[in-house]
């Protein structure tokens, strides 16, 4: 009896490690891979590290008309370290037009051991979000504030992504997103006094996604009728946002930036192909990216892609999907790990990391855009 017992508790575990190898070798929405030229999946490894970012500590608003405050953008260094760091703080996805957003899905480890990765927040076109919020960077007129020397914080979005609201999804956001505007996602959780965020923050300011997580898109890019206007999906560390995404912020590349990764990003300068979708990577390491392999821009079709933050591996995969069952509640790790997995290029972000080639007077063009 004792014998039967050890086998079939043998057995098991090797019927359950097989399905988990299995999980891991092949995912069965996967876009047949592509890992140069036209690319369908992309995996950043090595992406932690040690180092520091000048987190805002205080932004002084100044006198209107003039800003008299100098300096009015007050940091000082914050020390990290460990795997995926600094992208294990708390994050934010941005996303500029034209582009069409249809579903939104954000999984995230139940615990330590990342077995399961449950469903904490969700959307689609015209329906109300479950933990998840539209902000832009509007403040001062609906809700948020405007100051001289800082400009405009962040501001709950109206449905039509054009402009402030005074309350979180005042109301149902319908998912079209024009090429003069830009908006970000953040949990539903606000920054207060009991459950205060990490860094400074001003007027309305919401908790982003920390440690591993799990982003779903679907969404197209149209065409754009101004050619110098095009989309983008980049992700962000949530102070950026909550301090003035385009002003006093922990952004940058090399020592001082406090982390982000452009996703899909066109680029429309110097010659760049609008129809291409670039990715990078910038942190205290300093940057890399696709180099001259790019995304294909979907500007007639609605198309899935998944961005996995993986604090257990150290890794960040972008890879495209046929498709996504947004209701479903729940990941396994084996699942996680078998996208992890799946054959993408490949970019070590390694400590020595420097940007790939690539016509870099486009470099990061939603950078260029600031507050007013």
């Amino acid at each position: 009896m004792r014998l039967s017992i050890a086998f079939l508790t043998i057995a098991a575990a090797v019927l359950a490690e097989a399905r988990r190898c299995a999980a891991q070798v092949k995912p069965n929405n996967l876009v047949s891979t592509s890992t140069s030229g036209a690319l369908s999946a992309l995996k950043y490894t090595n992406v932690g590290g040690s180092g520091s970012y000048n987190e805002v500590t205080d932004i002084i608003p100044g006198t209107f008309p003039t800003c008299d405050a100098n300096p009015f953008c007050v940091t000082k260094p914050k020390q990290i370290t460990g795997n995926l760091a600094p992208f294990d703080d708390e994050m934010t996805v941005a996303f500029r037009g034209p582009l069409n957003l249809y579903n939104i899905a954000v999984y995230q480890p139940t615990n330590s051991s990342s077995a399961t990765w449950k469903q904490v927040s969700s959307w689609a076109a015209d329906q109300e979000p479950s933990n998840l919020v539209f902000m832009n960077n509007m403040g001062g007129q609906e809700s948020g504030e405007w100051s001289i020397c800082a400009g405009s914080s962040q501001s709950y979005a109206s449905g039509d992504w054009t402009a402030s609201a005074k309350t979180a999804n005042a109301q149902l956001a319908k998912g079209a997103l024009d090429e003069t505007h830009e908006i970000n996602i953040m949990t539903g959780a606000a920054c207060t006094s009991s459950d205060p965020c990490t860094g400074f923050s001003r007027g309305t300011a919401n908790h982003g996604w920390a440690g591993s997580k799990f982003f779903v898109f679907e969404f197209d890019m149209p065409t754009s009728s101004d050619a110098t206007k095009v989309p983008a999906i980049w992700a962000l560390n949530a102070q950026i946002v909550r301090a003035a995404q385009y002003g006093c912020n922990c952004r940058g590349v090399g020592p001082g930036g406090c982390g982000e990764l452009d996703i899909l990003e066109t680029l429309a300068a110097d010659g760049a192909n609008p129809n291409q979708a670039i990715s990078e990577i910038y942190s205290p390491k300093g940057a890399t990216g696709s180099g001259v392999s790019f995304f294909a821009r979907p500007t007639t079709e609605k198309v899935t892609y998944g961005v996995i933050f993986d604090v257990q591996t150290d890794s960040i995969a972008i890879q495209r999907y046929t498709g996504w069952d947004f209701s479903q509640s729940a990941v396994t790790r084996s699942v996680v790990d078998g996208y992890l997995n799946a054959k993408a290029m490949t970019v070590s972000f390694s400590t020595s990391s420097k940007r790939a080639e690539m016509p870099r007077s486009v470099f990061g063009a939603h950078k260029r855009r600031r507050w007013h």
